[in-house]
């Protein structure tokens, strides 16, 4: 999310007054006034915290101090303190405004699982709800919401483009998975993806997570086959990757949405992705291709033919600063209402 806030808090503050409130671990640069807040070493240490209500009223009445029009609470709505903070601007006539990054929770997560029975009552009382596709538009009205906006998820493109070297050599048979470990997304999939490609395509993986037992043994019996960068990729390095690949893989079993395939298409990676979630939106817009979840048969089949483009692909409608608009008329619309 701090990639996000960064992208998005400077367009924003060119038209609003916005102070940010944020973890302690956030270490974005933007250019408004910036209240960390201390959440815990540990997710323990940050569970006990969020279960307390006292640090939660504190912060309540830092926020009070500023006379806020609005409370935007832009992630974390299934959190305890997400719901004492939506209750308190209720009783204030604060309107409260928030962000649906995922409206299924990620399946194989106990803590997502858990915020995803907090939030249900935290969502019905939110003067306005954004999403960043149609496809989730019901599930947000299930949820309770009484009005809500789409806004597309905008492109961090530029941010891994301006680290791009010259003569950096394509390898058209390296496919790219970029991004956090997680069961969710389908590794195992593209493992056996790879296998039965037997050597026809390579696979980079990069990211943080657990290392699934499939790949461990498919690096051991095939290492020629499997580059893995188990860890923070810093961004000069995930340009790199994404110069170095010819396809980007998103193998996942379940999606809300993600900035990838804005990415890989921005370096002109063909992207293949399963159809789940938003990317049965985002993906066509890019060119990509489709593929059925949990099916890695079809996967190897699209990864032997899919080829980079000639072209990079680039929306001018999907850069923050225009996006910034749509969430000022969303926000100021809502104050209307």
């Amino acid at each position: 999310m701090g990639q996000y806030l960064e992208a998005l808090v400077p367009p924003l503050s060119q038209h609003l007054d916005l102070s940010l409130y944020v973890p302690e671990h956030f270490e974005g640069n933007v250019p408004v006034k910036v209240v960390r807040f201390p959440t815990g070493a540990s997710r323990a240490q940050a569970l006990r915290r969020f279960l307390d209500p006292r640090p939660a009223r504190t912060l309540w009445q830092k926020i009070l101090t500023e006379k806020p029009d609005c409370l935007y609470l832009f992630n974390g709505e299934g959190y305890p303190w997400a719901l004492w903070l939506a209750r308190w601007a209720k009783k204030e006539g604060v309107p409260l405004f928030l962000t649906l990054h995922d409206p299924d929770p990620h399946p194989g997560n106990p803590w997502e699982a858990a915020n995803a029975l907090l939030r249900r009552w935290v969502v019905p009382l939110a003067t306005s709800v954004h999403v960043h596709s149609q496809v989730f538009v019901d599930k947000a009205r299930k949820l309770g919401a009484r009005h809500v906006v789409v806004i597309p998820h905008g492109s961090f493109a530029d941010r891994f483009l301006r680290h791009a070297k010259p003569g950096v050599q394509r390898e058209e048979d390296l496919v790219l998975f970029f991004g956090r470990l997680e069961a969710y997304k389908g590794i195992d999939i593209l493992v056996k993806a790879i296998l039965a490609l037997e050597g026809r395509r390579r696979a980079l993986i990069a990211g943080p997570g657990q290392v699934p037992r499939i790949l461990r043994r498919a690096m051991r019996e095939h290492p020629s086959w499997f580059e893995v960068h188990n860890r923070y990729v810093p961004d000069e390095e995930a340009a790199l990757f994404f110069q170095r690949a010819s396809v980007l893989v998103l193998p996942y079993r379940q999606a809300t949405q993600s900035s990838l395939p804005l990415i890989g298409a921005a370096f002109g990676l063909a992207v293949v992705a399963s159809a789940v979630g938003a990317f049965v939106e985002d993906v066509p817009r890019v060119g990509g291709i489709l593929v059925p979840p949990n099916n890695p048969q079809t996967l190897a089949q699209v990864l032997a033919i899919a080829k980079p483009k000639e072209r990079s692909y680039h929306n001018p409608d999907l850069t923050f600063q225009l996006l910034a608009r749509q969430f000022v008329a969303w926000l100021e619309g809502g104050l209307r209402r």
